[in-house]
């Protein structure tokens, strides 16, 4: 069984996904996982920043 991906790490993938515009294939080879568990720790860590900045978020 593979270990837990940790919250530092997941904040790592999902700044450099959004910081490089990579696509998920190429960031598969940079960590080592699979493209629908990347995915899925991009759209949970987005949702989280967005919850804990609400108040600081500027709707346009």
């Amino acid at each position: 069984m593979r270990e837990a991906i940790s919250a530092s790490q997941r904040l790592s993938i999902t700044l450099r996904y959004l910081a490089s515009g990579i696509d998920l294939e190429d960031l598969k080879f940079m960590c080592a996982i699979a493209p629908q568990t990347l995915e899925f720790i991009i759209m949970e860590t987005c949702s989280a920043i967005t919850k804990a900045l609400k108040e600081n978020i500027q709707k346009v």
